[in-house]
Parts: structure tokens; C-alpha cells; sequence
């Protein structure tokens, strides 16, 4: 393999990884959060466990996330109002995260029965199913809509808008002053 297509190659590796790493931070962060939250409410002891299972399950999510988005599935929502594809993706992860969640817990079951989560996602009742549904649909929400705002105006500006400060990229006390000053004569005439 020739020198520049090793670089490309890597050039294109650390690309990956770059779009990879924070859909997986995101998602771990998510469902570490949930199974505190879980932990907390059901009186577990088991915590850490969680934890585990929180890294695990958010390398196979971003996985499943990347690979849809490299191959375009979602340009078919480009057309639409932006909080279209904002919302059917959140929708539609949030059914797949729940998803891996019951599958999880299906083989936890089956090969590890001494450690699986009896208290898991009860497809029985409905209730639990569209509780847990709803808070990982509203969780995934913030992270479509940076995907989506991002896509829209570009990476880089849409950090410099949410990261730095707004007097940096938008002299925003001139333009009060200038506001203030166009209201003043306004009045005054």
C-alpha cells in the first residue's frame, strides 16, 4: 500500500472516530443516567452492573446509528421542516434503544440468569413500556436536533454558536447600543 493511500486511509480512520466518539459518549451518558435513575428508583444495589451494561449497549447503538447514517437512510427527510427528522429519528432510536434493551435482557435471561435485571422493561404492561419509551424519546431529542442544526449550518459554526461566547462572534453590545440609539430618535421625533 503506497504512502498516500495509508495516509488517506488514516486521515479517514481518525474522520470515523471523530463522528463516532461523541454519538457514543452521548449515548452512554444517556444510559448511564437511566440506570441510576433506575438503580435509584427500584432500591437496587447493583449500580455498577448498570454501568456495564450502559457502555456495552451505547457502542452497539452508535454502531447501529453510524452505519445507518453512512448509508443516507435518513435523506429522505431532507426535504422536510427540520423538526421533522429531529423527531421521527428520536422516535425511531428510541424504539430501537428500548429494543436492545428487551434483547439484553432476553440473553442476560437465558446465558447469566443469576445477574439478569428482574425488574427489567415489562412488555405486559404497557404502562412501564410507554414511561420508558417516552423519556427515551424526549433524552434523544437534544441529540437529533444538534445532529439536524449542525447539518444545516455546519459543525464548526454550530459550536462556535452553542461554545463560545456570543460577544466574540457577535458584537452584541454594539448592536444593542445601535438599537437603542435607532429607538431613541425614533421617540424623540
Amino acid at each position: 500500500m503506497s504512502v498516500q493511500a495509508k495516509r488517506g486511509l488514516k486521515e479517514k480512520a481518525e474522520e470515523e472516530a471523530k463522528a463516532f466518539i461523541p454519538v457514543f459518549l452521548y449515548v452512554w451518558f444517556l444510559l448511564a443516567v437511566l440506570g441510576v435513575h433506575k438503580s435509584i428508583v427500584l432500591s437496587q444495589a447493583h449500580i455498577v452492573q448498570h454501568q456495564g451494561f450502559a457502555v456495552a449497549k451505547a457502542l452497539a447503538f452508535a454502531k447501529v446509528l453510524f452505519v445507518a447514517n453512512s448509508f443516507g437512510i435518513w435523506r429522505i427527510f431532507d426535504n422536510r421542516p427540520l423538526i421533522t427528522p429531529i423527531l421521527l429519528k428520536s422516535l425511531l432510536f428510541g424504539a430501537l434503544l428500548i429494543g436492545m434493551d428487551i434483547g439484553e435482557q432476553a440473553l442476560l435471561e437465558r446465558f447469566w440468569p443469576a445477574h439478569a435485571d428482574h425488574d427489567g422493561v415489562d412488555l405486559d404492561n404497557l404502562r412501564i413500556l410507554l414511561s420508558v419509551g417516552l423519556v427515551t424519546f424526549a433524552a434523544l431529542i437534544p441529540f437529533f436536533g444538534y445532529r439536524e442544526f449542525a447539518k444545516l449550518i455546519g459543525e464548526k459554526e454550530l459550536q462556535k454558536v452553542l461554545f463560545v461566547r456570543r460577544e466574540t462572534f457577535v458584537p452584541q453590545r454594539e448592536v444593542e447600543r445601535a438599537g437603542e440609539t435607532a429607538l431613541g430618535e425614533t421617540i424623540e421625533r
